[in-house]
């Protein structure tokens, strides 16, 4: 079963500003839509910047560059983003995207690596179509045991599983497979891929094998009994 992808989650309504937004556009368009961001894009549509609520609190930290400049980086890029009158001028970069064909897991990652809490969602020509945030993705978690259920039949039957070799059970979750089947390798691989199902939060594994085909050092590989 295919991973979902970006687009599927993502939020389509995106409130974008250009490099020559003004200053005050901006902190109206922040405030006024609750956002904590806005993506800034050139004429064609593609990410070029964002500008976040830090971003623009810069010209209040400094007294609008009144103060003088801080002696570490950080303290400096903040001074500059004072001096602002456009987007362009206050925007941070590079922008943190990903694309909407992607699988949740690449997106899922680029947010923990790159410790952000929102992605801006491109095409596949780099212009913007969306945004995903934490709680996006955390959505897949809200599917319903029956749902899960279906959807852990549905794969079963997908890789290859004899029908009704696979009793399926799912509470808050978590998924319990009792059964059968003839390879511990295949059980070992069936499981991984119901963990893997966007949603599953655990996996109670009850199947059995009548050939153990895992060799282990030290071991024939074989014990025709189930574990």
């Amino acid at each position: 079963m295919r991973e979902p992808d970006v687009a599927s989650v993502m939020t389509t309504q995106v409130v974008t500003a250009s490099p020559e937004t003004l200053f005050r556009d901006l902190v109206e368009t922040l405030t006024e839509k609750g956002i904590s961001a806005v993506p800034v894009v050139d004429s064609a549509g593609r990410p070029v910047g964002v500008v976040s609520e830090a971003d623009v609190l810069a010209k209040q930290e400094f007294h609008g560059g009144r103060d003088d400049i801080p002696h570490d980086r950080a303290g400096r890029e903040r001074w500059y983003r004072a001096l602002a009158h456009t987007a362009g001028e206050v925007m941070s970069t590079p922008v943190r995207t990903v694309h909407a064909a992607e699988p949740l897991s690449v997106a899922a990652r680029l947010l923990a690596t790159a410790k952000v809490r929102r992605l801006f969602v491109t095409d596949h020509i780099g212009r913007l179509v969306g945004v995903v945030s934490r709680r996006d993705l955390l959505g897949v978690y809200r599917r319903t045991d029956d749902e899960l259920r279906v959807a852990v039949e549905a794969l079963l039957a997908e890789i290859g599983v004899p029908p009704d070799a696979i009793q399926v059970r799912v509470e808050a979750g978590t998924v319990t497979v009792d059964g059968e089947l003839d390879r511990r390798a295949r059980v070992d691989a069936t499981v991984r891929a119901v963990q893997a199902l966007p949603g599953v939060v655990g996996v109670h594994n009850n199947v059995r094998y009548l050939v153990d085909d895992v060799v282990v050092a030290g071991s024939s590989g074989w014990t025709g009994f189930s574990p």
